[in-house]
């Protein structure tokens, strides 16, 4: 049984002997992370505890295969709280009072969110290497002519017409996705 596994395991079984294992090894690169950008300790222990909640609600709806425990975990917990800040800056803007079914719509909207982050990242992965690595240099924002430079295409009307192709190909592979359909 991998790490990663036997950690999702005993959040699903309760067993509190490796959930504080999961406490006592990840805590401290979380709270470093939060308490660096603009978070409290309370802050901390709320994004953890979102974040073993997100994993277990995930893992119940379908199994779970993560190769990395703490890159997921951590990617997570980060996610967590830049929406968590992001909500902040909207709350002081508008003035409003956080009411726990606002917490709980936030928490089902960020499930969805990283729910649709892992269904376009698994159909990214299911292209080519060229497409993977001309969408992600089109979409870190390089230009077309740049995109020409450094793939060594003929043209930049060549760069556009592969740009085109490989976002019709990706779309068509999350669109033909059984998961597609329940996060429109």
């Amino acid at each position: 049984m991998t790490e990663s596994n036997r950690y999702l395991s005993a959040l699903l079984n309760g067993n509190e002997e490796v959930t504080a294992e999961i406490y006592s090894k990840f805590y401290p690169k979380i709270s470093s992370f939060i308490l660096r950008n603009k978070g409290k300790e309370e802050d901390v222990e709320d994004v953890f505890h979102d974040a073993l909640m997100y994993l277990i609600i995930t893992h119940k709806k379908k199994q779970l295969c993560i190769n990395s425990f703490e890159a997921y975990f951590f990617t997570i917990c980060k996610n967590i709280w830049k929406t968590s800040l992001k909500n902040r800056k909207n709350k002081v803007m508008n003035e409003q009072v956080l009411t726990l079914d606002i917490k709980e719509d936030n928490l089902s909207s960020f499930i969805v969110e990283q729910q649709r982050r892992e269904l376009y990242t698994d159909a990214f992965q299911k292209l080519s290497d060229n497409c993977r690595e001309i969408l992600s240099n089109y979409f870190n924002g390089m230009s077309y002519e740049e995109i020409v430079k450094d793939l060594s295409y003929s043209s930049v009307n060549t760069v556009r017409q592969r740009v085109f192709k490989c976002k019709s190909k990706l779309i068509s592979i999350i669109k033909k996705d059984r998961r597609y359909n329940s996060l429109k």
